[in-house]
């Protein structure tokens, strides 16, 4: 009786033949599996020596400084001159802000102060003037008066002298009357009357002589006194023109330094109203500038709007003064110190890493306010973070415009440790 077959069934395996070897693996599959496991275990080896060597964030974000600006005054926003978003430089005019309402007290008054000084001016002017011209007449009667005077006393001592001239000669002829008389009294020809006669006669001649010759030493001495700029006895006004002169150039050159004193001072009062003019243009119409390079941030206003003194008009981010906000596990702290150097890449940006290094480490994130004495529980299955602050290079990149210097952008910063 035949066995029912089973659903295994046996089958006979024949021997391999001795002429054929068993197949097995290709050399270029020993080849591919090595080359994986290598790679494999470079990656393994790279991985650990990055875990040993750096600490990565949790979380990161780029942050930078905003420098609020300010009305300087109160007004209305007459005209606005840059937007949200764009780039600025230091002392770029942002917007104006007019005042109708500020008083033009101190120009007027200034004006006013300028006028009355051109009218003193004007009128010292006139009187200088005057007194040039009264100066240069007297000058011109003084040069009058002294060659008048050289004349009269030269014609004086030569009128003089011919009077001697005269005079000795009849004091001569006196003498010699004299002298007949003389002979003849003493030969008695003549009564002693004429002798006495003669006698008379002849002293009256000598006396003659010598009041001539007095008044040619006086009129020497008055023509000496000419020629050296003396004057005569009196003037015509009863004035010596000379003193006069002098008092005259005396006030001339008072007159002249008060000329030059308004002079200066109107110079003065210009230039003061030039700066008080100025400064009122300047308050009616004030220019708001940047006071750092950057970004505009925010802008808070807009042309029509009123604004009160000290009222916030926008915000200006300071691209020079950036830093990066990481959260990294409390674990790692004691591995960043401040000066760890850190590498920073952006999330969905082509832009270029930056550099920095860390400059401060807080912890008790969430779980403590500085200050207060109570502190905030934090669950045990919660992480705990703390903050670190990389500052960033100064020679970073800032990117452009629209970008905001990157500010607000996530990052992921890698902190190279010992």
């Amino acid at each position: 009786m035949q066995k029912a077959p089973t659903s295994r069934q046996d089958y006979a395996v024949a021997p391999p033949l001795s002429g054929n070897p068993a197949p097995s693996r290709s050399r270029l599959s020993n080849i591919l599996l090595i080359g994986i496991s290598l790679g494999l275990l470079a990656w393994s080896a790279h991985l650990l020596q990055r875990r040993l060597t750096s600490v990565s964030s949790i979380d990161a974000v780029i942050n930078g400084t905003l420098i609020d600006v300010k009305a300087p005054q109160s007004g209305t926003i007459s005209a606005l001159h840059t937007d949200t978003g764009t780039l600025t430089t230091r002392n770029h005019v942002l917007l104006s802000i007019q005042n109708d309402q500020i008083s033009k007290l101190t120009v007027q008054s200034t004006q006013t102060r300028l006028n009355q000084q051109q009218a003193q001016l004007a009128q010292a002017q006139v009187q200088l003037a005057q007194q040039e011209a009264l100066l240069q007449q007297v000058a011109t009667d003084q040069q009058r008066q002294s060659q008048l005077e050289t004349v009269v006393a030269q014609e004086s001592v030569e009128q003089t002298q011919a009077d001697l001239v005269g005079a000795q000669a009849r004091y001569r002829l006196a003498q010699l009357n004299h002298q007949r008389m003389s002979e003849l009294r003493s030969q008695g020809a003549v009564p002693q009357a004429n002798l006495d006669t003669a006698s008379l006669e002849m002293a009256q001649r000598q006396a003659e002589v010598a009041s001539l010759n007095a008044r040619i030493t006086t009129s020497q001495a008055a023509q000496q006194a000419a020629q050296q700029g003396l004057t005569l006895d009196k003037t015509r006004s009863n004035y010596d023109p000379r003193i006069r002169l002098q008092e005259l150039q005396q006030q001339v050159t008072n007159q002249r330094q008060y000329v030059a004193t308004l002079t200066q001072g109107i110079k003065d009062i210009r230039a003061e109203l030039t700066q008080a003019t100025a400064d009122w243009q300047r308050q009616r119409q004030r220019l708001v500038i940047t006071p750092v390079s950057g970004v505009m941030w925010r802008l808070a206003t807009q042309p029509g709007k009123y604004v009160e003194s000290g009222e916030s008009l926008g915000q200006i981010l300071d691209c020079s003064r950036r830093w990066v906000d990481v959260f990294v596990d409390e674990k790692a702290v004691r591995s960043l110190p401040p000066g760890t150097p850190a590498q920073i890449e952006f999330y969905g940006e082509t832009a270029p890493m930056l550099q920095g290094q860390v400059s401060l480490v807080r912890s008790g994130i969430g779980r403590l306010a500085a200050g207060e004495d109570v502190a905030v529980t934090v669950s045990q299955h919660l992480p705990r973070t703390s903050q670190v602050r990389v500052e960033l290079d100064p020679n970073a990149d800032r990117g452009t415009p629209e970008q905001f210097c990157y500010v607000g952008y996530t990052a992921k910063v890698t902190f190279k440790v010992q």
